[in-house]
């Protein structure tokens, strides 16, 4: 079982270099922890959902890294995948929702509490 949680929130639709710079850093920490044999799992929250559909384009610079690491990513949030208009892009590309959590009036999201009971370290971008 994986004890690290890579939990990318950025929006890529934010302007300026940060969001692409935390993308990158977040898929460089997965390779690198790839590379080392180390288990560790990924997942989309908010609106970093939105970064599914601009990753599988292979022309973003960061695509490759993500084709290195996608059989880590556990899934999206489904709630948030629909609030920020990328459920169907999350759904297009395989990429599993995940509904543990209800939040009301939205629906199901991840647990991130779970994952810390679990004893499991996050790590955001």
């Amino acid at each position: 079982m994986s004890q690290i949680s890579i939990v990318i929130f950025n929006d890529p639709k934010s302007p300026g270099d940060e969001s692409l710079g935390r993308i990158f850093n977040a898929l460089v920490l997965a390779a690198d922890l790839k590379t080392q044999r180390q288990d560790f799992e990924i997942y989309f929250q908010g609106a970093g959902t939105r970064w599914i559909a601009a990753l599988e384009d292979s022309n973003h610079p960061a695509h490759e890294l993500y084709t290195l690491v996608k059989t880590n990513i556990t899934g999206a949030s489904k709630a948030c995948a629909t609030v920020f208009n990328a459920k169907e892009d999350v759904e297009k590309y395989g990429i599993n929702l995940i509904d543990q959590f209800q939040i009301p009036s939205l629906g199901g999201a991840t647990s991130l509490a779970s994952l810390l009971i679990q004893g499991k370290t996050l790590i955001t971008f």
